[in-house]
């Protein structure tokens, strides 16, 4: 009986050993980045990324789990842009998601640019009045001169309505931005298009005495 204990405790000790032994290996392999480096243009101009390999891995792995179906086309007609709006801000993207109509999400890389970023909401204007929020104000696009981020909202059948939202960079809780136009049209079919008409636009709020 003796004997079967001293067995046991053998084979104890050699299986530690082994487990000892392994670990140290796995811990001298070499360990692989989860994340791709980016590297932002500075002045807010975007990095654009035409090709579905370079978006980095943190970025698509936000972009599939926003349920934003992308394509080698979708990319290629609508780049996707990393950019830092001005100096101080974090930086975020642009993705064009297949739908019906291309429309954008938009994430922030809130922590890190080696994490995965969040997906963002925007202010929108509430078709029965008011304002509402939405992770998909439109089709996006970002214009460096004057700061601001257009989200285009419409359909691919005529006629139809449109509408479009600006926000602009000027100091917001929305990583700087600001809802400060919202505007629509209608969408003919045999005519040229009508001109935007304003249905809301900001005004600065009163100082306080």
């Amino acid at each position: 009986m003796l004997a079967a204990h001293g067995h046991a405790m053998r084979s104890l000790a050699l299986t530690a050993i082994l487990l000892a032994a392994l670990a140290g290996a796995r811990a001298q392999e070499p360990t692989v980045a989860m994340f791709d480096p980016i590297q932002v243009p500075s002045g807010g101009q975007p990095l654009t990324i035409d090709r579905i390999a370079d978006i980095p891995r943190q970025l698509a792995a936000a972009v599939e789990r926003s349920n934003c179906r992308v394509s080698e086309e979708s990319v290629k007609d609508k780049p996707v842009l990393i950019f830092r709006p001005a100096d101080g801000y974090r930086v975020m993207a642009l993705v064009a998601c297949e739908g019906v109509v291309l429309y954008s999400r938009a994430f922030l890389f809130e922590h890190s640019i080696r994490s995965e970023p969040r997906l963002m909401v925007f202010p929108v204007i509430a078709p029965s009045g008011g304002f509402s929020a939405s992770e998909n104000p439109g089709l996006m696009s970002w214009n460096v001169e004057s700061r601001t981020i257009t989200a285009w909202r419409g359909s691919d059948f005529c006629p139809g309505a449109e509408s479009r939202h600006t926000y602009r960079h000027a100091g917001g809780e929305l990583n700087g931005f600001a809802l400060v136009k919202v505007e629509h049209r209608q969408l003919r079919c045999a005519s040229p298009e009508t001109e935007w008409r304003t249905a809301w636009e900001a005004t600065a709020w009163p100082t306080r005495p």
